[in-house]
C-alpha cells in the first residue's frame, strides 16, 4: 500500500447546518409506556453489600484396594488341597468305625467343623439328629485324635492360603476375612469332602469352599486385613525366634 502525503493545507468540514422551518412537537407517552416509566428499577445494586456465595461442602472418599496375591499362594493352595484329601481320608474310616459301633448316627446326615479352641463341632444341616444323638456324635469326633488334628490342619491351611490371595485378583479368596474365631460359623468341612454326583448338584455347588465363604462368609475391610498382618507378622517373628 502507497501513502501520499502533501504538505498542502486541508480545507475544514462545513461546520454550518442547514436551518429548517419544521417544529418539533412533543407527544406524551402512551398507557403501556407510562406505566414503564413509572414502575421504577426492577433491581437495586447496593455495592456496600458483601457478595453472598454457597459452598458446597467437601465429602471426602476414602478407597481400600487391599493387598495384591502373594507369591506363595499356589503353595498354599496345594498344603490346602492336601490337608483336605488327609481329612476325607480320616473322615471315611472314622464313618467306617460309626457304622459298627453306633450304626444309628453313621445313617444320618450331618456336618461338622471346628472351633477355635480346636475342638469339633457337629452341624445338624439336615435336621436329623435329636439333641442327644447330636451330643453322642460331637463326643465320637472328639474321641478320634487323628480326625481333629486332619480337620485343624485344614482349617490353618485353608485360613493360610486366603491370607496369601488378593480381595481384587488372583482367586479373590481375600475378599473375605477367615479366622479360628468365625471359621465354625462359615465352612462346614462335610461338604468338602463329598466327590461330584454323590450328591445332587444343587448340594455340591453349596457345598464348595467358596461358595459357602460367598454364603456365610465375612467380608474383608481395610481393618480386617490390617489385622491380619499383624498377626502373620507376630507368626513370623515368633517362627524365627
Amino acid at each position: 500500500m502507497e501513502l501520499s502525503l502533501s504538505a498542502a493545507p486541508i480545507a475544514p468540514p462545513n461546520n454550518h447546518l442547514t436551518r429548517s422551518d419544521q417544529k418539533l412537537v412533543t407527544h406524551p407517552p402512551t398507557g403501556s409506556v407510562k406505566e414503564l416509566a413509572s414502575a421504577g428499577p426492577a433491581a437495586i445494586y447496593h455495592p456496600s453489600e458483601e457478595t453472598q456465595t454457597v459452598e458446597q461442602p467437601l465429602v471426602a472418599i476414602t478407597t481400600w484396594v487391599g493387598r495384591s496375591q502373594s507369591p506363595d499362594f499356589p503353595r498354599y493352595v496345594a498344603i490346602t488341597e492336601s490337608a483336605k484329601n488327609t481329612l476325607k481320608t480320616s473322615f471315611e474310616a472314622f464313618q467306617s468305625t460309626l457304622s459298627a459301633t453306633d450304626p444309628d448316627l453313621a445313617s444320618k446326615k450331618y456336618g461338622f467343623t471346628v472351633e477355635a479352641d480346636g475342638k469339633l463341632k457337629v452341624l445338624n444341616t439336615a435336621g436329623q439328629l435329636s439333641t442327644s444323638q447330636t451330643q453322642r456324635l460331637t463326643d465320637l469326633l472328639n474321641e478320634s485324635t487323628d480326625l481333629k488334628a486332619a480337620a485343624s490342619a485344614l482349617r490353618d491351611a485353608s485360613i493360610d492360603m486366603m491370607d496369601a490371595d488378593s480381595p481384587w485378583s488372583g482367586s479373590y479368596l481375600g475378599r473375605y476375612n477367615l479366622t479360628k474365631e468365625n471359621f465354625a460359623s462359615t465352612i462346614d468341612l462335610a461338604p468338602l469332602l463329598k466327590r461330584a454326583g454323590s450328591v445332587p448338584p444343587q448340594e455340591f455347588s453349596d457345598g464348595l469352599f467358596f461358595n459357602q465363604l460367598a454364603h456365610k462368609g465375612e467380608l474383608a475391610t481395610q481393618e480386617t486385613e490390617a489385622a491380619m498382618l499383624e498377626r502373620r507378622a507376630a507368626q513370623r517373628f515368633s517362627a524365627q525366634a
